[in-house]
């Protein structure tokens, strides 16, 4: 004879409270009803579920192991419970997120940390990538929300931060030998890293000259380590190599001009009306209504 989830669950909420009579007045039950709803499920299962000592119920070996192996399931049915109200009640049950790879990913976890504290039904789906389109992100992933440095032709676009790029190279580079500004001429005999990628459909990359010489990566943290290497120079976020600049690993370039750029990251809203409070949430959190830092 099959067992029940509410069997189940009365078990739980005994052993969490330590008897049968907090687990009646916990469940608005009697506590004749306890005992009988537990009495039957060891009757089901065939072993002995609960020793009693004294005035307290103390699981079994066997149940301690049963127990542990379904409060992931009773977890889950909970989880789908609200899932449901939140529908019920127009609330979303998932939120897709994308986010540029140039985000810092603290603040990106401190945000997904807050809002699954406060919304522990909802599914979070996150994308992180290079050059991210929020067009793209919306109608090939479905997602709600995207922080991108690419324009967008949404309507709800809302700078959330400015993110500063340093031309460095590595301490002993041979460009830091040359003891004046660096030319156009200088940078074309030297390697280049450049940070590429085709995940809205089309080649984005960094800016570089048309005949410079290049090493494409497709990622934030390749670019940093092929520049660690020695084998390159690159336009790198400060916020991310600030440690190996601070040590000397890391050398500015001495660049007349343009030795520093600027990635402005934008959130961007796929819903115009951002109706249902999980996404208003997430977005706030990302700092929608926050004027732009610098970092």
């Amino acid at each position: 004879m099959n067992t029940t989830l509410d069997a189940w669950e009365i078990l739980q909420t005994v052993v969490q409270l330590g008897g049968f009579a907090p687990a009646a007045k916990k469940l608005n039950r009697s506590q004749s009803t306890i005992s009988y709803a537990i009495g039957r499920l060891q009757e089901r299962l065939g072993v002995r579920l609960f020793e009693i000592h004294g005035r307290r119920a103390h699981l079994t070996e066997a149940g301690r192991v049963l127990l542990a192996d379904v409060e992931p399931h009773l977890a889950g049915f909970h989880e789908l419970e609200q899932r449901a109200r939140a529908m019920a009640t127009g609330g979303a049950s998932d939120v897709g997120l994308s986010v540029d790879s140039i985000f810092p990913d603290d603040r990106l976890f401190e945000a997904l940390a807050a809002f699954s504290h406060n919304f522990p039904h909802v599914r979070l789906r996150l994308r992180q990538g290079t050059f991210l389109s929020a067009d793209s992100e919306f109608s090939l992933h479905n997602a709600q929300i995207c922080v991108t440095g690419l324009v967008s032709r949404e309507i709800l676009v809302k700078p959330i931060l400015v993110i500063g790029m340093i031309a460095v190279a590595r301490r002993g580079h041979p460009l830091l030998s040359i003891r004046r500004r660096l030319s156009r001429s200088d940078l074309m005999q030297h390697t280049l890293v450049t940070i590429e990628s085709a995940a809205s459909g089309s080649l984005k990359q960094q800016p570089r000259l048309p005949a410079q010489r290049i090493l494409p990566v497709s990622t934030i943290d390749s670019a940093i380590s092929a520049v660690r290497s020695g084998l390159c120079f690159g336009w790198l976020p400060k916020y991310r190599i600030q440690s190996e600049i601070e040590r000397g690993d890391f050398v500015a370039l001495p660049l007349p001009a343009g030795k520093t750029r600027e990635v402005r990251l934008n959130l961007v809203c796929r819903d115009l009306s951002m109706s249902n409070s999980e996404t208003n949430a997430l977005a706030e959190l990302l700092g929608r209504s926050q004027e732009p830092e610098v970092i």
